[in-house]
């Protein structure tokens, strides 16, 4: 959709972090974006190197903007660097032109 937000995350936990605790921190997470109107979606995989790659898909920046300044999600981002991230990087995009989706008859 032309307008969409998407925010690509790439990121590597540091050794010996608490993977349940990680865990339960991304679910809670998830629970409260995907209630936020404007989200669209989400998608995480890991890469073979070990990086875990998250898309995030938001309908504005709005949207996107309610999501960066919720109060649960900015204590789990300080957390997050301080326990669990060795390296990261976000990349905010805005969708300039869509084709598809394609279906295959």
């Amino acid at each position: 959709m032309i307008g969409e937000v998407v925010v690509i995350g790439g990121l590597n936990l540091q050794d010996g972090v608490s993977i349940e605790e990680y865990e339960r921190l991304g679910e809670r997470m998830y629970e409260i974006v995907s209630g936020l109107p404007g989200f669209l979606s989400v998608k995480s995989f890991k890469a073979d190197d070990g990086e875990e790659l998250t898309v995030f898909r938001f309908a504005s920046e709005e949207a996107l903007e309610a999501w960066r300044t919720h109060p649960e999600h900015i204590e789990a981002m300080k957390r997050g660097h301080a326990e669990f991230y060795a390296s990261g990087r976000l990349q905010i995009c805005k969708v300039v032109r869509e084709v598809g989706p394609f279906e295959h008859t």
